[in-house]
């Protein structure tokens, strides 16, 4: 038998209200605000505020073209134009972005860090080609007016300091990236899958091209033609060439792997569908 009396009916109804509430702010202390009740605040927020991103590609595009200085993209490094995208990518959230930088910025870590290496080995220059290249502020407490690196108790912090930004911005960069990746696929846990989301050929072809655009520009900027393969001294400041080609093989060993797994991926997937 159900009553009719419409105080009970409001009663339970505040009753329900409170258990639900307070089974959602169960454990939380006085003074703080549970998962659920800052979810619900955010919700709100975004709800009331105009809807500013993700920008549109073509404003974005736009954006770039207008205000973005040239010194941006002429005579500047190929972590300068990675960092150009991904900043691209934060304003448009376009997932393929992101996969395509991830593998980006794989290749660049690879060949820089075979240039550094091989100065190393060649020529005894510990990381000389990291200090002689930051910001100009940083570079002059390092580097002398001969272009040689200073050894000095002053350019000990400043060479730390140009550590900690070259890991941030070369594999702390590209680990974000990843990171995003991940829980982008959080619904997805089989293993393996979310490298195989980002080894595919649309984003391996772009990765290769845009280092061959990038050495094109830099390559026909200098008065050098057409060049595949940038060997200069305008874009870095480095006392010798020689870590040009280290760079370049490491780049085309990544690449070359990445075309291995993608063919012995679709031989595979040709070999499962003829049993099938």
């Amino acid at each position: 038998h159900q009553s009719n009396n419409p105080l009970l009916h409001i009663s339970s109804n505040i009753m329900c209200s409170l258990t639900q509430e307070s089974t959602q702010t169960r454990g939380v202390r006085p003074g703080t605000t549970s998962k659920y009740q800052n979810a619900k605040k955010s919700a709100g927020i975004r709800q009331r505020l105009p809807a500013l991103w993700p920008l549109h590609p073509f404003l974005a595009a736009a954006a770039f073209v207008l205000f973005l200085p040239s010194s941006y993209y002429l005579n500047a490094g190929f972590t300068v134009w990675f960092h150009n995208i991904t900043v691209f990518y934060l304003l448009t959230d376009i997932e393929f972005l992101r996969r395509f930088l991830i593998v980006m910025g794989t290749s660049i870590n690879l060949g820089w860090y075979a240039a550094v290496c091989s100065d190393l080995y060649r020529h005894g220059r510990f990381c000389h080609i990291l200090y002689m290249n930051m910001p100009a502020p940083m570079k002059s407490a390092m580097v002398g007016g001969d272009g040689h690196v200073l050894y000095t108790p002053e350019s000990l912090y400043m060479k730390i300091a140009s550590h900690v930004l070259d890991t941030a911005l070369h594999p702390g960069v590209v680990y974000a990236l990843w990171r995003a990746h991940g829980r982008s696929r959080s619904s997805s846990r089989r293993a393996g899958a979310g490298v195989r989301d980002v080894i595919t050929w649309p984003t391996v072809a772009c990765a290769y091209a845009m280092s061959r655009l990038w050495s094109v520009v830099q390559t026909g900027y200098n008065g050098g033609g057409v060049g595949m393969f940038y060997f200069g001294y305008d874009v870095y400041h480095i006392h010798d060439l020689d870590s040009w080609l280290p760079a370049y093989l490491a780049e085309g060993l990544f690449f070359s792997v990445l075309v291995t797994v993608l063919v012995l991926r679709r031989r595979d997937a040709e070999a499962k569908n003829k049993f099938e």
